[in-house]
């Protein structure tokens, strides 16, 4: 009789395989868990990323400190200029936060609380507009008052309850995830103070693994896309940041001046101006939302007349914030076409939310460097083998 020869490869194979499909089948179906141990881990580690993010925007502060610290005729000054120079940027960014939480956070409060307080007046300059011939001719021309007369109606007690009811809610879990968060932050800022303290020691540890991990080539190519995403990332975010900044104050001033002038009627100042700061931030869509909120509210709280004065007054603001101080501030570092900044910002806004909208521009600056090098390359290989052809 013939011995049956059995093919051990093909078996082991085909067993590997089945266990593969089993195990994807059993992530698959167990993905809610699974995202759920990811999210409750990273959630763990939010801490390192917070004091991560704090050090590399404080690196740069503290390096210039630094350099200035070792050029003292102190010994001791030179020696120990780093943790010097981290010290000293920590106070000032302990006094920032003191000063935004004991004056400017008591501001935005007030602002709310007068916001509420005029709620019923608005409500019923809100019902005089919709009685009135403007409301009537805008209502021609969109047919909205269906819409709004609908929601008047429908528009009970009880649902004002509830919404009442849920708002508390919400607002108990806000303030515990806001506290959740507040400690982390503080966690955050001490493992950045540890991060800045040990940097050459984590960066030698982090090229030492890279270069077994890789070839020379590569890590130098990695490298010099990483220094590229420094440069334009730092740059973009802190002069946004400066130019917000710039903005919330700017606009505070000149909406505090038409309210106390009399000009425009809007005693919500300090809020709506950093407000208009924080929009800032996002181009093109963010100042133009907020503006058009600050509008609003001059309308329903001052008439026409207002709404049209703070609009004007705000566009001009932007305008100069557009050509003067914005350019002055990037220095030419994002050289992105408009329509690119247009689409990015709407697919991080769609993908990410608010945060994909301040980061999209960079990362659509990097990616464009990425390619017109890409291209580069190719057309200096095509030259080449035309010249050998």
């Amino acid at each position: 009789m013939e011995k049956i020869k059995i093919n051990w490869n093909l078996w082991i194979n085909g067993l590997l395989f089945i266990l593969t499909v089993f195990l994807l089948f059993n992530i698959l179906s167990n993905m809610n868990p699974i995202a759920k141990s990811i999210g409750h881990f990273l959630q763990i580690l939010s801490p390192l990323f917070f004091g991560a993010i704090f050090a590399y925007f404080l690196n740069k502060p503290v390096n210039k400190l630094m350099l200035l610290l070792k050029q003292t005729n102190a010994k001791f000054m030179r020696r120990h200029a780093r943790q010097f120079s981290i010290f000293i940027v920590y106070i000032f960014v302990l006094l920032l936060l003191f000063f935004s939480f004991y004056y400017l956070f008591p501001l935005v409060v007030r602002n709310l609380a007068e916001f509420l307080r005029l709620l019923p007046n608005i409500y019923h300059n809100i019902s005089q507009w919709l009685n009135s011939n403007q409301f009537q001719e805008l209502d021609n021309f969109l047919n909205i008052e269906e819409s709004i007369r609908y929601f008047v109606d429908n528009f009970t007690a009880q649902d004002a309850a509830r919404y009442i009811s849920s708002g508390i809610e919400s607002l108990s879990t806000f303030t515990l995830g806001l506290a959740a968060q507040v400690f982390r932050l503080i966690v955050g800022l001490i493992i950045s103070i540890y991060l800045l303290l040990y940097k050459k020691s984590i960066l030698q540890l982090i090229t030492r693994v890279g270069r077994i991990s890789t070839k020379e080539e590569h890590l130098r190519t990695i490298k010099y896309y990483l220094r590229q995403t420094d440069v334009i990332f730092y740059k973009f975010i802190s002069a946004q940041f400066l130019d917000a900044c710039i903005i919330w104050v700017l606009s505070t001033l000149l909406l505090s001046i038409m309210h106390f002038t009399g000009i425009a009627t809007n005693p919500f100042a300090v809020g709506l101006g950093l407000l208009i700061g924080i929009g800032n931030m996002i181009p093109y869509f963010g100042s133009i939302f907020a503006s058009l909120l600050a509008m609003l509210i001059a309308f329903f709280t001052g008439g026409w007349e207002a709404a049209l004065t703070t609009i004007t007054m705000l566009i001009i603001l932007q305008q100069i914030d557009g050509n003067i101080i914005g350019p002055k501030l990037m220095s030419g570092a994002l050289n992105v076409n408009p329509i690119i900044v247009i689409i990015s910002i709407s697919i991080g806004g769609a993908y990410f939310g608010i945060l994909g909208m301040f980061v999209a521009v960079p990362v659509a600056a990097l990616l464009k460097i990425i390619f017109l090098e890409y291209l580069e390359a190719r057309e200096d290989k095509m030259l080449l083998t035309d010249r050998e052809n």
